[in-house]
């Protein structure tokens, strides 16, 4: 009879003991097994808006004597698309070097909201300017080890504004008076 007796409370105690165990199971179970592969993977980077974006970035470079030289670039580009630009050349000095002229750009523009961008740019600038064709002691400036005229190489992100004009560079010559300056305007096309 206690036999029987203990047998009954243990059958008791087992659907409830069993029910349990199942609880925390039955939880995870079902997010597991719901959840498709796609959802899981990692999101994909959202695409840009449909619409066309372009960047005039304006280059002036004042060496300290005579007019200040300007360059100007202009680069459409998609919203969260890499526009990029690659310009180079030579000139032949009066002692018959030939130095090269690059004006590299890239730039990737972000709409973000109140008629505004983020804009990712890389900028190479190494001019050939008469400064640098002359020779370099009457301007003033003096060309690297290897004759070349002072590079100018500029990373940044800025946020620019629809139709404004902004300064977002300026750098120095180390050695000499020259100044670089880097003045970005980006439009909206709509």
């Amino acid at each position: 009879m206690k036999t029987l007796i203990v047998l009954a409370a243990v059958m008791l105690a087992m659907p409830s003991a069993y029910a349990a165990q199942q609880k925390p199971a039955a939880k995870e179970a079902p997010t597991r097994q719901t959840t498709p592969a796609a959802e899981r993977a990692a999101p994909e980077p959202p695409i840009g808006l449909p619409i066309n974006t372009r960047l005039d970035l304006t280059i002036t470079d004042d060496h300290g004597s005579g007019q200040p030289i300007s360059k100007t670039v202009s680069v459409m580009t998609a919203d969260r698309s890499w526009g990029r630009i690659r310009t180079q050349g030579e000139v032949t000095t009066p002692d018959n070097r030939r130095l090269p002229v690059i004006l590299n750009v890239d730039a990737r523009p972000t709409l973000i909201k109140d008629n505004r961008a983020r804009v990712e740019l890389t900028i190479e600038y190494r001019p050939a300017i008469e400064a640098f064709v002359a020779p370099p002691a009457a301007a003033g400036a003096r060309p690297d080890a290897n004759g070349l005229p002072p590079n100018v190489n500029e990373g940044l992100t800025v946020v620019l504004e629809d139709g404004k004009s902004m300064l977002i560079s300026q750098s120095a010559d180390p050695i000499t008076d020259r100044k670089v300056k880097v003045e970005a305007k980006l439009t909206i096309l709509r």
